[in-house]
């Protein structure tokens, strides 16, 4: 109890200093007078800050006291990170970046990249399949948008490996760094995952909507094991979206528990944007149609053949190269859930399994509604993009915070609960017109990311005031909060 302790030692006799509305008294004990009037000073000063603390909208007392307090504790064990991205970033930091230049700002920059690209390729690429030459012959889609993609994600990656130690070069690394950043990481995951689509001509839908079913029998699509076994490239598509956001949360609620981020050898915040980039790259080389062949499947099962092993031979011109890429994802990501989920709930109980069901109720509302209606993808791909994103956005950010403040996340998401009763009417059989969906979807987005918008822009605020920081200046002091 911070009044009681300061009562003690004014009683005591003991030197103690106490914040009286930003100015630091000593409290003695020459006198008993003198001791009472300190003592009442103290009181109204705790006073003062609880009725601070009671002004904010979303941070709470608790929160207010435990924030200045937060140390992040992590590690990236991968290689790559280690002998070339870390010493990369060091080295930018340390001759190409002004002391001046606030840690928030260099993520910023690095998200203004991602952000153009995704700009770019939204432009030349709305549906996300343009690409693709068997679908699309209005047009040809330069393949110079790729090879922006492929070194915005590099751009980034490395910018976001320099924050943090120019946070620490400049002494001014602090908990709003670590949400900023990690808010970044968050929003940024649509758009590297929605470019990959585009790069790799994904049509997020039946070929046989958007080019009839006499057109559509022929194409590599309906020949696909994958879209076969996942019911469709729409499938696919969402899981491209979703497996790097799940793999994203579950570290982020590994770390609520733990107090640890520790990222894996193998990570994708290191060697998936890599990996991601090279996609891009080789998009922009051979064109987005080289995803489309089953080049590498049939290369290997003809080299199997050569040996006398033909077990896979019923397999040829039936796996995409794209199959491919998308199995391995959702290998990584089985993987990092087999490396995490069990620990944690094994360690933690029901409140471990408790704080993962707004994103496994998140999981499941969006694969229903993009099976239920099989062609929203196709309709109105781009505002799909953008609720999934501001979801997972909404969540991640709140249990990252929370974990920052040691409070409670709440297992309750308003935010979901539209999407969340559209999805349970649409298994129930609902019959809900197309244009009424799309309609719908299109201002809840809006309403979405305006409620984030503003949700994000007043955590900063708050975090700010609370700090004595600002979130983009670290050369100005900060006057004096309005509250003290």
């Amino acid at each position: 109890n911070p009044l009681k302790d300061d009562l003690d030692s004014a009683y005591s006799g003991q030197n103690r200093y106490s914040n009286m509305g930003g100015l630091t008294t000593p409290a003695t004990s020459s006198a008993s007078s003198s001791s009472i009037m300190d003592a009442n000073n103290n009181t109204a000063s705790q006073n003062n800050n609880d009725n601070k603390r009671a002004e904010y909208y979303y941070l709470t007392p608790n929160a207010v006291k435990r924030l200045p307090n937060y140390q992040y504790n992590g590690a990236d064990l991968s290689l790559l990170y280690k002998h070339v991205l870390s010493p990369l970033a060091g080295w930018c930091v340390d001759h190409l970046t002004p002391t001046w230049l606030a840690p928030n700002a260099i993520t910023s920059i690095g998200l203004c990249w991602m952000i153009s690209s995704y700009c770019v390729i939204w432009y030349f690429c709305p549906g996300m399949y343009e690409a693709n030459t068997e679908l699309n012959s209005e047009y040809t889609v330069p393949s110079a948008i790729f090879l922006l993609n492929g070194c915005a994600m590099l751009i980034y990656q490395t910018l976001d490996n320099m924050d943090g130690k120019q946070a620490r070069k400049t002494g001014s690394s602090s908990p709003l760094g670590l949400l900023f950043d990690h808010g970044c990481d968050a929003l940024n995951s649509i758009f590297g995952s929605a470019n990959w689509i585009a790069a790799m001509g994904v049509l997020p839908g039946s070929v046989n909507v958007l080019l009839g079913e006499a057109s559509g029998s022929a194409n590599v699509q309906n020949k696909s094991y994958l879209s076969e076994l996942l019911g469709g490239d729409a499938m696919l598509a969402t899981f491209i979206i979703l497996s790097p956001m799940t793999a994203f949360f579950v570290s982020t609620w590994e770390q609520y528990f733990t107090g640890k981020l520790i990222l894996p050898v193998f990570n994708g915040a290191s060697e998936g944007l890599v990996m991601g980039a090279s996609l891009s790259f080789i998009s922009y080389v051979y064109g987005p149609m080289i995803w489309q062949q089953t080049t590498w499947t049939d290369g290997a099962i003809a080299f199997l053949g050569d040996n006398g092993i033909m077990a896979f031979s019923a397999m040829e011109g039936r796996v995409r190269n794209l199959d491919i890429v998308v199995l391995s994802s959702i290998i990584a990501l089985v993987q990092e859930l087999l490396g995490k989920v069990p620990f944690v709930i094994r360690s933690y109980g029901k409140e471990a399994m408790r704080t993962l069901i707004p994103h496994i109720v998140f999981i499941i509302s969006t694969i229903v509604i993009i099976t239920t209606d099989s062609t929203i993808f196709l309709r109105i791909p781009r505002t799909m993009c953008h609720l999934i994103s501001g979801l997972f956005v909404e969540q991640t950010t709140q249990i990252m915070l929370d974990h920052m403040v040691e409070e409670k996340f709440s297992a309750i998401r308003w935010v979901m609960l539209p999407q969340v009763a559209l999805a349970a009417a649409m298994a129930a059989g609902v019959a809900v017109p197309n244009e009424y969906v799309d309609v719908f979807f299109m201002a809840y987005t809006a309403v979405l990311w305006v409620y984030l918008a503003l949700k994000l822009k007043t955590h900063v605020n708050e975090i700010c005031d609370v700090l004595g920081i600002w979130c983009f200046d670290i050369v100005s002091p900060r006057p004096k909060s309005k509250r003290d």
